[in-house]
C-alpha cells in the first residue's frame, strides 16, 4: 500500500488474574449499533477461526499474526500499523507464531452493524455527492490497509470513547464512525492511484492527473499542470482532490516518493544518497528530515530495521 504506516496506541493488557483464555481473550465494549472488541493471545497457536456479524475494521496493536486470506490462500503478516477490513458475516483464520505471556498479541475489532454502516455511506453520498455521478464506497475485497495518521487518530479516539464512561459516547461513536468510513475510502483511493491507477472506476475525472503523477513521480510536478489536466481552476482542483484523497496533491506526491524510497532502502546495495535522488528529492538533508518526520526513523535506521 502507498500510505505511510501509523501505529495505534496499545490498550492496557488484561490483568493476569482476569485472563479467561490464552488464545484470543476478548474484552467487549458495546453500543446499540457497534461493538469494540480487544483480543489478546498469550501462546503460540494456529488455525484460529473468527467470524464477525457486521462490517468489521480490525487493527493490530501489538505483536504479529499470520492471516490466511480466503480464496487466494495467501498468508499475510499482520503487524502494528496495519488494518484489515472484514465484510459482514466475513471470517478469518489466524496463526500466532510468536505469542507468549511476556509478548502477547493484541488487536481491536470494531464491528459495525451492516445496516448502520450502509447508512454512513448513504449519508456521505447525500451530503457530498461526487460531481461525476460515482458513489463513495468501501471495497471489502481490498481488505488490507496501512494506517495513515488520520485513521490511526480516529481509531485511537474510538477506543477511548467506547472503553470510557462518557454518557454521550453513543453520539460520539456515531460521529467517529462517519469519519472512519471516510478515512478508509480515502486510503483505498490513494492506493488506487498507483495500483489500479487510471482504471479505478471513481477516477474518471482524475485520469490524466493520475497518469501524469505516475509517470513523473521522480520529477518536479507542477500543480498548475495538474489543474490543466483536470480542467479545473486551482481552488476547485484542490477541493476535489482533497475530497477524494484526504490530502492535497503536493502531500500525495511526497507520500508516494517516501513510499518509493522505503522500497529502495530495502535494497542494501543502493546507497542512501542514491535513494534520495531516485525518489525525486534533490537535497539529501531535506530527504532525511522529511523521512524522519513521516516515518519516525532516519533512512539509515529504517534500512537497518528492515
Amino acid at each position: 500500500m502507498n500510505a505511510l504506516s501509523h501505529t495505534l496506541h496499545p490498550v492496557s493488557l488484561t490483568p493476569e488474574a482476569e485472563v479467561r483464555t490464552t488464545i484470543e481473550h476478548r474484552r467487549a465494549f458495546s453500543l446499540d449499533r457497534c461493538e469494540l472488541n480487544v483480543y489478546e493471545t498469550r501462546q503460540v497457536a494456529r488455525g484460529v477461526h473468527l467470524t464477525f456479524e457486521g462490517f468489521t475494521i480490525t487493527s493490530m496493536l501489538r505483536g504479529r499474526k499470520a492471516l490466511h486470506m480466503d480464496k487466494e490462500q495467501r498468508v499475510l503478516d499482520y503487524l502494528p500499523g496495519q488494518t484489515v477490513l472484514v465484510p459482514h458475516n466475513g471470517a478469518m483464520d489466524i496463526d500466532f507464531p510468536d505469542a507468549t505471556p511476556w509478548k502477547p498479541t493484541q488487536c481491536t475489532a470494531l464491528v459495525i452493524e451492516q445496516a448502520h454502516f450502509t447508512r454512513q455511506l448513504d449519508y456521505l453520498n447525500e451530503q457530498r455527492p461526487m460531481p461525476d455521478g460515482h458513489a463513495w464506497s468501501v471495497d471489502p475485497n481490498r481488505a488490507f490497509l496501512q494506517n495513515d495518521e488520520e485513521l490511526a487518530r480516529l481509531s485511537d479516539r474510538m477506543v477511548r470513547v467506547l472503553s470510557g464512561t462518557d454518557p454521550l459516547k453513543d453520539i460520539l461513536a456515531n460521529l467517529l464512525i462517519k469519519e472512519i468510513v471516510l478515512a478508509i475510502i480515502r486510503l483505498q483511493n490513494r492506493a488506487d492511484v498507483f495500483h489500479n491507477g487510471a482504471d479505478a472506476p471513481w477516477n474518471l475525472r482524475f485520469k490524466a492527473v493520475v497518469e501524469h503523477i505516475r509517470r513523473n513521480l521522480t520529477e518536479p510536478i507542477a500543480v498548475q499542470k495538474l489543474c490543466e489536466l483536470a480542467g479545473m481552476s486551482r481552488s476547485a482542483f484542490y477541493r476535489a482532490f482533497t475530497d477524494q484523497f484526504g490530502m492535497g496533491p503536493n502531500q500525495l506526491v511526497l507520500h508516494e516518493r517516501i513510499t518509493y524510497a522505503k522500497h529502495l532502502l530495502k535494497r542494501p546495495e543502493v546507497p542512501i544518497k542514491e535513494v534520495c535522488y531516485a525518489s525525486g528529492f534533490s537535497d539529501p538533508n531535506y530527504f532525511a528530515r522529511l523521512f524522519k518526520k513521516m516515518e519516525g526513523l532516519t533512512p539509515g535506521e529504517f534500512r537497518n530495521a528492515s
